[in-house]
């Protein structure tokens, strides 16, 4: 039995601007870094209330209280709370790892769309 591959796009994203180490985001955490996106993609793309697939994301440097990050910043958010989210880590590749596990899922069928994402401070 052979399983039917999906197509997977990417559709859009958002990120917060850039900044030089140690200067504007020095007292910002993974989590203020990491909602501020997504709430500017929710509010670019209309998700307020919406049950998204999966969020996957996650940092390579964390403090402790970064703790299953995923899912604190969804709930910080105004995604639905029954979105399921999948906190990650790996270095220097986070947000690259958190896309390839959203697109694997889709396309499998696991899931019909959702977010990737990373974020890092220091």
């Amino acid at each position: 039995m052979t399983q039917q591959i999906r197509r997977v796009a990417i559709i859009g994203g958002n990120r917060i601007p850039f900044a030089r180490s140690n200067t504007t985001y020095s007292y910002a955490s993974n989590q203020d870094m990491l909602t501020a996106a997504l709430n500017g993609l929710i509010n670019r793309y209309d998700l307020q209330g919406k049950k998204i697939g999966e969020v996957v994301a996650g940092s390579v440097i964390k403090h402790s209280r970064d703790f299953n990050l995923a899912r604190e910043c969804v709930l910080s958010t105004s995604l639905n709370p029954m979105t399921p989210a999948t906190d990650i880590q790996q270095a220097c590749g986070t947000g690259l790892q958190a896309c390839m596990q959203v697109a694997n899922k889709i396309a499998l069928g696991h899931i019909d769309c959702g977010i990737a994402g990373g974020s890092d401070t220091t």
